[in-house]
């Protein structure tokens, strides 16, 4: 357990607060951060932060069962999110967050941020975002985090970056055995961004819904 000074990240724009169709418009979005400020509690002021999930055990091979509801749970998510019920949605992309899965733990961070489906914590938004802004991942979501980074009193970026790096040692690609590769989609030349569990392969062969669980495709975090 940690203990940090609060700092709460507070999206100016009255449409992004009420949720008209912020995540859904790459133009709202980008508003969004450049409208974002930095609002800072008094010195004396503790948020005591508690870094909830069951980390996996590093080089375990993702079970079956475990692999599928993972997928689910990004499935169902992604398509709530993309209609734009965040409350129902935030639970199931938190659980695709915690087992690395780039997408969403950006719009975990964004949620978070916005206070869409949940409260607005500006700790939680910069540790996910941070965590899908590193290693392989889409353009928008590393410039996405550092548009707000450069927002961030100096101070604060010490304890944010123990923060992400506990997320990290937790919830990276790395320790939940996913693999992440960039593409274009077929036709076009629109980034993709592909993340799986790299024991998928011992079970493509016998189970075609994990095959295409794993291959969902999202071209922005906004979208």
């Amino acid at each position: 357990m940690r203990k940090y000074p609060i700092a709460i990240l507070v999206a100016a724009l009255p449409c992004v607060a009420a949720g008209e169709d912020a995540p859904n418009s790459e133009p709202v979005a980008e508003e969004a951060i450049k409208e974002t400020r930095i609002v800072a509690a008094p010195p004396d002021s503790i948020e005591e932060v508690i870094v909830r999930g069951t980390p996996s055990e590093s080089g375990r091979v993702v079970m079956l069962p475990d692999a599928l509801e993972i997928y689910d749970a990004r499935r169902r998510g992604t398509d709530l999110y993309r209609r734009g019920d965040y409350e129902a949605a935030f639970p199931h992309l938190l659980v695709a967050a915690r087992r690395g899965f780039k997408f969403a733990q950006a719009r975990v961070g964004f949620l978070y941020q916005q206070g869409l489906g949940t409260d607005i914590d500006g700790w939680e938004a910069m540790a996910w975002l941070g965590v899908a802004s590193r290693g392989t991942t889409m353009p928008e979501i590393r410039n996405y985090f550092n548009n707000l980074w450069e927002k961030v009193p100096e101070g604060y970026r010490p304890q944010l970056l123990d923060k992400i790096d506990i997320y990290e040692e937790r919830y990276g690609t790395r320790i939940n055995r996913v693999s992440c590769d960039r593409g274009r989609k077929v036709g076009t030349y629109m980034p993709t961004l592909t993340c799986r569990f790299i024991d998928d392969h011992l079970y493509q062969t016998t189970n075609q819904d994990l095959q295409e669980l794993s291959t969902i495709e999202i071209p922005a975090v906004g979208s």
